[in-house]
């Protein structure tokens, strides 16, 4: 019997999805049938979810890639295996639940804050530094991440965002300024590591044009997944590490990372791995 899946994405047909096609190539590989599922085309009936006007039938697993909303957890009620599971996925995919719930011994954590724009500058800055970084709590690829010198890039925030947004207000690691390390861990495991590194952004992210190249994998870092996976069970990760002056300092974990430039810096095969993995999986349980 042939293995059926879905990824929860944006849209039915995500042509730059550079991450879902690859998953969806290494699926045929492996004889199973995976389907890419829009959560825009999805709807929740009363006898549930319908994508396009099909009624979504039963299958063994599910690939969330989507954050939002109520509907993503009925399609997930519908498969067998969810990657990652729903409860650590809808935990962990914010910023500040990350940094509380996670106390972390393998590498440092970051002192931070978690207020809106009108906690004020100076009782932040007495608490994390002149200049710290201001965070939104669900945010990804860079977006809502922003430097904060003094009181007007602050009101800055409230201009643009609302003054009831809450942010995660946090230190500024100025020894990772334009390059951080992210770490691909499957199931605790550091498959694949490689440094981001922008010649003009604090930010190292390669959606906005970081480049990549490969990084060793250390024990630090071995130490670090393993110890994330014990705590959160989230069997697909990104780990973003930023470099220290002895110890790397945490930055934040991905629940629903990318993986074009992984594979692109180290060759690692990231998409056939995480296959693998889910295709044992199901074996294991018939």
């Amino acid at each position: 019997m042939k293995i059926t899946g879905y990824i929860l994405e944006d849209h039915n047909e995500m042509p730059w999805a550079y991450t879902c096609h690859r998953l969806i190539e290494e699926a045929k590989k492996a004889d199973m049938d995976l389907r890419l599922i829009g959560i825009h085309q999805t709807v929740l009936e009363k006898d549930g979810p319908y994508n396009c006007g099909e009624k979504l039938e039963n299958r063994d697993f599910i690939i969330n890639r989507y954050k939002w909303n109520n509907v993503k957890d009925y399609v997930n009620q519908l498969c067998k295996l969810s990657y990652n599971e729903l409860s650590s996925f809808n935990t962990y995919v914010d910023k500040a639940l990350q940094l509380q719930k996670l106390d972390l011994k393998s590498v440092l954590m970051p002192d931070y804050i978690i207020g809106t724009a009108l906690s004020g500058y100076s009782r932040i800055a007495d608490r994390l530094g002149s200049v710290f970084v201001a965070k939104g709590l669900k945010s990804s690829m860079g977006r809502e991440i922003f430097l904060i010198r003094n009181d007007d890039d602050l009101s800055t925030l409230a201009q643009e965002y609302g003054e009831d947004k809450e942010w995660l207000f946090e230190e500024y690691i100025s020894t990772s300024a334009g390059r951080d390390m992210r770490l691909f861990s499957l199931r605790g495991e550091v498959i694949a590591a490689m440094e981001r590194r922008s010649k003009d952004d604090f930010r190292a992210n390669v959606a906005l044009g970081a480049e990549v190249s490969a990084l060793e994998i250390s024990d630090v870092m071995r130490e670090c997944a393993r110890e994330i996976y014990e705590k959160t069970g989230l069997d697909l990760l990104g780990i973003d590490l930023l470099y220290g002056s002895d110890l790397p300092w945490f930055c934040e974990i991905n629940v629903m990372p990318g993986i074009k430039g992984m594979e692109k810096a180290t060759g690692v095969n990231v998409a056939g791995r995480m296959i693998g993995l889910i295709h044992d999986d199901i074996l294991a349980r018939r």
